[in-house]
C-alpha cells in the first residue's frame, strides 16, 4: 500500500474479563499487529456498548475482525445445554451484533477460533463442547507450554477444498500446514456456509459465506507472525483489499449507512 494513502479501518472485538477485581476489556496484540503490518488501522469495538454507540463505531469501520479468545460461546445459542465455565456473554452479545451488521450491510469481516466459531453459530451451526473427547477427533488444543514459537509451530496440515476460495487462492497447492489452539470445534456445519479447509480427522477449519463479498472465518491462528506465513499473507492480504474497496465506496458516498 502507497504510505501516502490512508489504510483500511479495522474494527477488532474485545473481549470482557476481570482482573484484580477490575472490569477489562481486552484484545490479543497479536492480531493488532497483523492489522497493522498489512496497511490497516485497527479501532477496538467494546463489549456492553448501546446500539447508538455501537452504529456510530461502525460507521467508522471499513472491516470487522473476529478474534479468538480463551472463552467460549455460550452453549444456549446453539441448542446446547452443558455447563460452561469459559463463557463471555458481553463478548457473545458484540460478536453476533457485529456478524448480523456484517452480513446486511456486506462489510468485509474476518473471523479467528473463537470468531469463526461464532459465526457459525450465528447462521445456525453448532458446535463440539470437547473436540477431544468425540470420537475419532483429534485433541486440537493447544501446547501448555509459554514457548509461542511451540505454542503456535504448525500441528497439522489441512485439505483444501476444490470449490472453495481458498482454492482459488492457493492453486495448485490442495493442502496448508496449520497451527492448532482450540478445544471446540463444529458439529454442524450452519447450511449457508461454504467448507474451505478440513483437517485430517474431518474437522471443518475453514469456511466462508459465497454471497458474500468477504465472509471468512479459519479454525487456527493466522495472525501469529503473519507476514512469515504464505496462507496467512494471502489471507490478510485479500481481507484488507476488500476492506479497502469497502472505504472507496464509503469514500463516493455510495454506501448507505
Amino acid at each position: 500500500m502507497d504510505a501516502t494513502q490512508t489504510g483500511p479501518v479495522i474494527g477488532v472485538v474485545c473481549c470482557q474479563k476481570s482482573l484484580d477485581a477490575y472490569a477489562i476489556q481486552s484484545v490479543n496484540e497479536f492480531y493488532l499487529n497483523a492489522v497493522k503490518q498489512f496497511g490497516a488501522n485497527p479501532v477496538l469495538l467494546p463489549g456492553g456498548s448501546t446500539e447508538a454507540e455501537l452504529k456510530q463505531l461502525l460507521s467508522l469501520v471499513d472491516g470487522v475482525l473476529l478474534t479468538g479468545s480463551h472463552s467460549n460461546v455460550a452453549p444456549y445459542r446453539y441448542g446446547a445445554t452443558h455447563e460452561e465455565a469459559k463463557k463471555d456473554e458481553g463478548r457473545d452479545a458484540l460478536s453476533f451484533a457485529l456478524i448480523d451488521f456484517c452480513i446486511r450491510q456486506e462489510v468485509p469481516i474476518l473471523g479467528i477460533c473463537r470468531g469463526f466459531q461464532e459465526m457459525n453459530v450465528a447462521l445456525g451451526g453448532s458446535l463440539h463442547p470437547k473436540v477431544h473427547e468425540v470420537e475419532g477427533f483429534q485433541d486440537h488444543r493447544e501446547s501448555p507450554l509459554n514457548d509461542m514459537a511451540l505454542k503456535y509451530a504448525p500441528a497439522h496440515p489441512v485439505n483444501i477444498s476444490d470449490n472453495g476460495t481458498f482454492a482459488q487462492w492457493l492453486a495448485p497447492l490442495d493442502n496448508i500446514q496449520v497451527n492448532s489452539l482450540h478445544g471446540q470445534g463444529v458439529n454442524q456445519l450452519a447450511p449457508c456456509l461454504t467448507v474451505e479447509a478440513v483437517a485430517p480427522d474431518g474437522l471443518v477449519e475453514a469456511f466462508s459465506l459465497q454471497a458474500h463479498p468477504f465472509f471468512i472465518g479459519v479454525q487456527w491462528h493466522p495472525e501469529w507472525q503473519a507476514d512469515k506465513n504464505h496462507f496467512s499473507r494471502i489471507l490478510f492480504d485479500q481481507f484488507m483489499i476488500s476492506a479497502s474497496d469497502r472505504r472507496s465506496l464509503k469514500d463516493g458516498n455510495r454506501v448507505n449507512w
